[in-house]
């Protein structure tokens, strides 16, 4: 395909950094003071800011699934938490841009972004940690790509949980932003004790359940523990985590900030050395959020709100266009948005059916952004609303109706209006009903058209014949 040479020629060299776990008010790019991220808010005062910018699911494995495909989880495979892989039909970036000469290398920090859940496809390198590393492990790894694979473009995806629970990954720093706090917090930021705090109680003795995942044959946390631990909480006593206790647990969080922040310069300048920053595009993006203490939670899946889902989104690199550098732009952004806008950059066709735009064009915004969680839970955030939808079947074929049909009042809706009440702890549903029930109406209209996509796409993407003819054809 020599055709393809002339493109790859003058495509930028891309890479995608997730900064797994990080919330946006936490960076000082967003206002956090003091900032845990200097370095990342310097690249940012020359680069594209999307001051709203939304996941598409709580949990990594959900959120990185439409962050490499441009496609909700749902629009993939069963949104079932214990069966969901990246499906072998699904285009990822590394594929497509592969496919227009790019070199591609993955370096991911394990747990649910292994390559086992799928997330190996399409890269000529793809290394992943054993377990929930940090980018002090990752950053050198792609480092050392860059030096054994000189071909350009490249692609490369860096990944590090520096941000994730427990809080106590390698790096230079602990408790840089607040003293040594008491031997609770510390017990409790260890692996699995964050999974023992429910409305601001630690419970040491709640028992932890994992299970068995399908396909991956990996056993990973069960996300109802919390579910299970509100009901257990009623007959045990608890440890009440204070002020103090809250506060030194997010210092050790943004301890993980500056770590990440750390490594991430570090690697920015191995590409300065290197003479590859003038023409690099980087996106800084996070996956999901944490909860930090917020409606009484110390992790991210029990909940769609903002403390688990709004992440900083960030464009910045020598290859970013002159117009969109300094800019902050209102959004709402979201996950599906990386995929379309790294394609634009690498003059690369997308596949048909994706839903984002590409950031560096005049497209506008979205109206709603639809988020799905590994309960069964979903969202609708708008640029001031979110309405979440929980108790209902997520991979149910009745979805749509039971959306429809289901009585628009607690416990299965709520509704939060982020101007007025931005840490989501006032149910609007009764005092704003036509807010609601717009709302509704948008995700029964994409529930619908999810649902009639999924019909008319199905059968191509299975085939691999026909697959493969669409790509020797440069469809894809």
């Amino acid at each position: 395909m020599l055709w393809l040479a002339g493109v790859a020629a003058a495509s930028p060299n891309l890479v995608l950094v997730s900064i797994d776990g990080l919330r946006a008010d936490r960076i000082g790019v967003h206002g956090a003071t003091p900032s845990p991220t200097p370095g990342l808010d310097r690249l940012a005062a020359d680069g594209l800011v999307c001051e709203l910018a939304l996941s598409q699911s709580n949990e990594s494995l959900f959120s990185h699934a439409s962050l490499l495909t441009g496609l909700h989880p749902s629009e993939l495979a069963p949104p079932d938490y214990r069966t969901f892989l990246v499906p072998a039909s699904a285009l990822l970036l590394p594929e497509l841009l592969s496919l227009y000469g790019y070199s591609t290398g993955g370096f991911v920090a394990g747990g649910h972004v292994k390559g086992v859940y799928g997330f190996e496809q399409g890269f000529s390198t793809f290394r992943d940690e054993d377990d929930f590393g940090a980018f002090f492990h990752t950053v050198p790894k792609a480092e050392a790509w860059l030096e054994e694979e000189p071909r350009e473009p490249f692609f490369v995806f860096l990944h590090g949980y520096d941000t994730h629970r427990p809080y106590l990954h390698a790096g230079l720093y602990h408790h840089v932003f607040d003293a040594e706090g008491p031997d609770k917090m510390d017990r409790a930021i260890d692996f699995s004790g964050t999974e023992r705090i429910i409305d601001g109680v630690y419970y040491p003795d709640f028992p932890i359940q994992y299970f068995w995942h399908d396909g991956a044959s990996e056993r990973i946390l069960d996300p109802g523990g919390y579910q299970r631990l509100r009901e257990w909480a009623a007959g045990h006593e608890g440890e009440p985590i204070g002020e103090a206790d809250r506060r030194h647990l997010r210092g050790h969080y943004d301890s993980g900030a500056l770590s990440a922040d750390l490594q991430l310069t570090r690697f920015v300048q191995t590409l300065r050395d290197r003479g590859l920053w003038e023409h690099t595009l980087i996106a800084f993006v996070a996956d999901h959020g944490e909860d930090l203490g917020d409606h009484g939670l110390y992790n991210h899946r029990s909940t769609l709100a903002d403390s688990a889902t709004r992440v900083p989104m960030i464009l910045v690199g020598g290859a970013l266009p002159e117009r969109w550098r300094g800019k902050r732009i209102p959004g709402p952004c979201q996950a599906l948005d990386v995929v379309p806008t790294l394609l634009a950059a690498a003059g690369a066709v997308a596949p048909a059916g994706l839903t984002g735009r590409d950031l560096l064009s005049d497209a506008p915004p979205p109206a709603f952004v639809v988020q799905e969680g590994v309960l069964p839970m979903m969202a609708v955030r708008t640029a001031t609303h979110r309405l979440v939808v929980q108790g209902l079947p997520l991979d149910s074929p009745l979805l749509e109706l039971l959306v429809r049909v289901a009585p628009l009042s607690s416990p299965t809706f709520s509704l939060y209006d982020l101007e007025d009440d931005p840490e989501e702890v006032k149910d609007a549903l009764v005092s704003q009903p036509e807010v609601a029930r717009a709302l509704r109406e948008m995700l029964l209209g994409w529930l619908a058209q999810r649902g009639a996509g999924a019909g008319a796409t199905s059968a191509p993407q299975q085939d691999p014949a026909f697959r493969e003819m669409l790509r020797s054809r440069g469809y894809w």
